[in-house]
């Protein structure tokens, strides 16, 4: 453990935490003037009214204008306050990690897949993995992008190379990374956000004339009856007229309503991270890329989410009655609300999935570059760019304690294609393979690994290390090895570039079977021209050296 990163995040968590408690009593003292100027609106007026009437008009309104200003202070000082809270526990929950306590992050426990080219084997996902130890995403969407990524090693060297340059550069941007997890950390979220589905609108040209104007006639004729220039029942004809285009489209309205009620604080949460994004000076030529997606039409990604927002908040003014009720009488309100959602979703709607999908590489590039901030005595691999090089010094398992963990140097280079790895039980060859397994993995994704050194060439990986039997899909145990040994077989046919990792093969069978077995699959994999390790307790089948 990393005693100056500890002492680190401790000041931060602290730091935060001095800031949200003084958010507290702050919000405190703005609900107190607050209520004392809701009321002191009335009184102000019945005492002054005696002495002057536009004084005590005036005195009236500015209590009103005070309340009013509060309440906006409140809900400013508030979302700091949670962001502060969030920054807080965000250094805590690091300071955990430190010490080998990853409970407070996602597991991953829905991406399980047995049939996985190596996540299985290697505990990717489930408490206790590589996810719920790497995994630093905020997002369901970036939770899914990281493990797209932990899912796929091979990559050509140029994708890992530039992988490497953003995760270095987001690794010392410790304030940037956490302020991004920050405004992104809520327990709200679209399961997918890029899937946001708008209502069409009928008869799109007559609703543009009657907006612009219905609502000014509207307002003239109540203004013409209150200076008793015309009869109520002109403008009471033009409110029927409003309530009845209301009443026309109303189930469009309530649709909506019904689809898209929580979502305009989940979209302020993106543009959020969007802004983030935006404000950020990025050198690697990659996110830089990234950065470019976040804009059309010339306007940033995030003010165009703010606008949206911004509609579906106005929108949402309806969940009022009294204010509703106004509203729709004079201003056509919901119609004009689901008249800008549709000239938005025109403009911009196709452009959701990019940004979405910018964010969630984002976050899972910034889990990457997490891991390499906690563990700067880890070393940046090294890509070799011909021919197939695995060279690890003092190489070790990321999941075990520094205290305990037994490092072992490896290498295989082009010549050496199968090594066999032997011993008594628990002597550590399966604990030996996944520390292989997963800092290829790591490697692969342009990481830091848990190693003094290490080389090697993009390569894709695949295990036969943990099989299940199936008795819903009538599998024993040694036909479900078969299987996928099989499968391995068939794609090193195929000509796919393998690093195979194979646990004691053949465990389902007799001794005899198994030894020759193992040998013939040994063989294969050698007329094949792969690479890789078997770990077993036959040492006939080192006779194959």
């Amino acid at each position: 453990m990393n005693v100056e990163i500890l002492l680190k995040y401790q000041q931060l968590a602290n730091q935060n935490q001095s800031l949200s408690d003084s958010k507290k009593k702050l919000l405190r003292l703005i609900s107190l003037g607050r209520l004392i100027c809701f009321i002191g609106i009335i009184p102000a007026y019945y005492y002054i009214n005696p002495i002057s009437r536009i004084l005590a008009l005036s005195f009236s309104f500015i209590f009103l204008a005070a309340f009013f200003f509060l309440i906006k202070k409140f809900v400013q000082t508030e979302k700091q306050l949670m962001f502060y809270q969030r920054l807080a526990e965000i250094n805590r929950n690091e300071i955990g990690a430190l010490n080998r306590d990853f409970s407070p992050f996602n597991p991953g426990n829905e991406f399980i897949d047995q049939h996985h080219d190596y996540s299985y084997d290697l505990d990717l996902y489930g408490p206790s993995s590589i996810f719920q130890f790497l995994n630093r995403t905020v997002t369901n969407q970036g939770m899914k992008y990281l493990s797209a990524l932990l899912n796929q090693t091979q990559r050509s060297a140029d994708e890992i190379a530039d992988k490497q340059e953003v995760i270095q550069e987001l690794a010392t941007e410790l304030s940037w990374r956490q302020n991004f997890m920050a405004k992104g950390n809520n327990q709200e979220d679209l399961k997918n956000p890029s899937e946001i589905q708008f209502i069409r609108l009928r008869n799109r040209e007559l609703i543009k004339y009657l907006l612009i104007l219905l609502p000014p006639v509207t307002i003239l004729l109540i203004g013409l009856s209150v200076a008793d220039i015309f009869t109520k029942q002109f403008y009471l004809l033009v409110l029927f007229t409003q309530w009845l285009i209301f009443l026309i489209y109303s189930k469009t309205i309530t649709k909506f309503q019904k689809q898209f009620e929580s979502q305009s604080r989940v979209l302020a949460r993106y543009a959020d991270m969007l802004q983030q994004i935006e404000s950020m000076p990025f050198n690697s030529g990659y996110l830089n890329v990234l950065k470019g997606k976040l804009t059309s039409n010339g306007k940033k990604a995030s003010s165009i989410t703010s606008e949206l927002q911004k509609i579906l908040n106005e929108f949402n003014y309806r969940q009022n009655i009294l204010v509703g009720f106004v509203l729709n009488s004079v201003l056509l309100w919901d119609i004009r609300c689901i008249s800008k959602l549709y000239n938005w979703q025109q403009k911009y709607a196709g452009d959701l999935p990019q940004w979405f999908e910018v964010i969630s590489e984002i976050e899972a590039l910034s889990s990457f570059a997490n891991l390499n901030y906690n563990h700067p005595e880890w070393a940046t691999p090294k890509i070799h760019h011909s021919g197939f090089l695995f060279k690890a010094k003092n190489l070790g398992h990321p999941f075990i304690d520094e205290s305990r963990c037994i490092r072992n140097s490896f290498e295989i280079i082009e010549e050496e294609q199968i090594v066999i790895v032997t011993g008594a039980n628990m002597a550590g060859k399966s604990t030996f393979l996944r520390t292989v397994g997963v800092n290829l993995m790591l490697a692969s994704n342009g990481s830091k690994v848990c190693a003094e050194s290490l080389e090697f060439s993009p390569v894709r990986v695949f295990t036969n290390m943990r099989t299940s039997d199936s008795l819903m899909n009538d599998e024993s145990y040694f036909y479900a090895e078969l299987l996928r040994l099989q499968t391995m077989l068939n794609l090193l046919r195929k000509g796919e570039n393998l690093f195979v990792i194979v646990d004691e093969m053949l465990k389902g069978t007799n001794s005899t079977d198994k030894l020759n077995g193992s040998k013939e699959l040994i063989r294969q994999l050698i007329f094949l021209k792969t690479h890789g390790i078997v770990a077993t307790h036959d040492l006939g089948l080192t006779e194959l050296s």
